[in-house]
């Protein structure tokens, strides 16, 4: 009687995997890279290999080549909720927002209350216009009373206000963006973004309040900069207008946000002329 004797091959190819885990696990994402592939070469079935590798690609960046190894994992196992989430944020940060859609309603076919796959598909409606589709996806995941111990309630206000402030719906945007103050009260993107309804609701006191809290909160926030100081510009402090401008400017150009950095210097340039013009008119 002949014995099976175990394929050497895919005890390999486990090996190699484990050790793609440990790698990714430590942000070695080249060498993981090689552990995936090398188990993939010795059992190219390997749909968790594809997975993996996958992740380790989204990880670092190359999402063309997270978005084939998704594919992969996918033919390979049709199950796989985990990777048509993985290929929604692949398409999601090449811009190709219709297509993270797709991916995460495929989740949501399998698995309706996947917070997840909700939550991003929130964010992939709001950059394709769809903001009403946005505020279902959100009022889905907080209409639920089980909610997810990853997702912080704030963000989900913070992203449905948002979506009220494109919708050009204030009271309820201004509503969301203070109940996320109230969640965190460290959230600087809620008191930004109620700082910008404030300023479109001609509140301008508080508009330049919600952005000096921003700035106490996150003092590199050079759109804040920007905003607070225009805004003192309008109500006639100049001089912190100018400090606001210059150090939103400087903000932008350490960033390297090179067409912000102009534009701001634009308006620096704007602002001295009219000093030196009012100062000259003043004189004579």
């Amino acid at each position: 009687m002949k014995i099976a004797t175990a394929n050497p091959d895919i005890g390999n190819a486990k090996k190699f995997f484990t050790e793609g885990i440990a790698n990714t696990k430590n942000k070695n994402y080249e060498q993981a890279v090689d552990n995936f592939s090398k188990a993939i070469e010795l059992n190219t079935n390997f749909a968790s290999a594809y997975s993996n590798r996958c992740l380790v690609y989204l990880q670092w960046g190359k999402y063309e080549q997270a978005i084939a190894d998704c594919h992969q994992a996918i033919k390979l196992n049709p199950e796989n909720l985990e990777a048509n989430l993985n290929l929604g944020l692949a398409y999601y940060e090449i811009g190709n927002y219709q297509q993270a859609v797709t991916e995460y309603t495929q989740v949501l076919n399998q698995s309706y209350n996947d917070f997840r796959a909700l939550y991003n598909r929130g964010l992939a409606n709001f950059e394709l216009n769809n903001y009403q589709e946005a505020i279902a996806d959100y009022n889905l995941i907080l209409a639920n009373t089980q909610q997810d111990a990853n997702f912080n309630q704030a963000d989900i206000y913070n992203e449905r206000g948002l979506a009220y402030l494109m919708s050009k719906n204030m009271h309820k945007a201004m509503a969301d963006f203070s109940y996320a103050i109230y969640i965190d009260s460290g959230n600087s993107r809620a008191y930004y973004n109620r700082g910008c309804v404030c300023s479109k609701m001609g509140n301008i006191e508080g508009a330049m309040a919600d952005f000096s809290k921003t700035l106490k909160l996150n003092p590199h926030e050079a759109q804040a900069y920007l905003n607070r100081g225009l805004l003192r510009q309008e109500s006639g402090l100049y001089q912190a207008a100018m400090q606001d401008l210059q150090a939103a400017a400087k903000c932008f150009g350490d960033r390297d946000n090179m067409a912000a950095y102009h534009h701001t210097q634009a308006l620096i340039d704007g602002l001295q002329k009219w000093l030196l013009l009012s100062n000259q008119t003043a004189i004579g």
